[in-house]
């Protein structure tokens, strides 16, 4: 993608062919920006502004004002809470062609998370209040945020009734399974981030991962694993079949047992 800053360096001749192919682009990247005419598009297009964060920059945090809304171009943003405690409660992982800041059309204005990189991430961002004004000039544009937050908040309460009822082998087949695509899991996460997001700790991922390899449900590929048991990692996920970080486990004894 042509840079914004290139793009507002073209002459003007050629800027109006170089603001439809960035249109195209944030239209492949975002089904958020999708719904949006050519006509809103080209008013949104000048008033996005490129970021760069660093891995573990933070981008915001909890009780800061919201003033920017972001669209992640390549790179990972975690979204997160922290307890009482100092812990650390993964809430959401957003990727590319995400949306990270939107939240606080139901937040009073006000961030009620954290925002921070994972690795080196691209973005780019439009102020709240250019933000608000789309949204009341655009339904469809408003229509998609509103099922994107209904989305994200399904997934938050997920997280949360997972943690209060779920023992932990379970939460994690629960996350396995729910970020699965055409059967392979790319986390994105380190172990100790993957135990941030269920409530536990980095040791007991690491063990728990170890056992599901174990008893067959899943197989290391470079940067993830593959799901090679759906079956039995669905009775993980239910309960079913209890799995303990603690004692190794026997992958013909729990078959037969299942």
């Amino acid at each position: 993608m042509t840079t914004l800053t290139e793009a507002r360096n073209v002459p003007a001749r050629g800027r109006q062919a170089l603001q439809r192919s960035i249109a195209w682009y944030l239209r492949q990247l975002s089904r958020v920006l999708n719904v949006l005419s050519d006509e809103e598009l080209g008013r949104l297009i000048p008033l996005l502004t490129e970021r760069q964060f660093k891995p573990r920059q933070v981008i915001f945090t909890a009780g800061d004002p919201a003033e920017r809304v972001y669209l992640i171009l390549k790179g990972r943003v975690k979204i997160y809470q922290v307890a009482e405690n100092g812990k650390e409660i993964i809430l959401d992982v957003v990727g590319k062609g995400g949306v990270v800041g939107d939240m606080a059309i139901v937040e009073d204005g006000e961030r009620t998370a954290c925002a921070q990189a994972i690795v080196d991430t691209m973005a780019v961002s439009i102020s709240w209040e250019d933000f608000a004004h789309l949204l009341q000039q655009s339904p469809r544009l408003g229509f998609a945020m509103m099922e994107l937050m209904a989305h994200r908040l399904a997934g938050m309460q997920r997280t949360f009734m997972n943690i209060v009822s779920k023992p932990v082998s379970a939460r994690l087949a629960d996350t396995l399974i729910s970020r699965q695509e055409e059967g392979f899991v790319y986390l994105g996460l380190t172990h100790q981030e993957l135990a941030q997001t269920i409530g536990t700790s980095r040791e007991t991922v690491t063990a728990l991962l170890s056992r599901f390899v174990t008893l067959g449900t899943i197989t290391p590929v470079p940067d993830g694993y593959r799901i090679t048991d759906e079956d039995l990692l669905d009775d993980i996920a239910n309960g079913d079949l209890p799995v303990s970080p603690r004692h190794p486990v026997n992958p013909q004894t729990s078959t037969m047992a299942g």
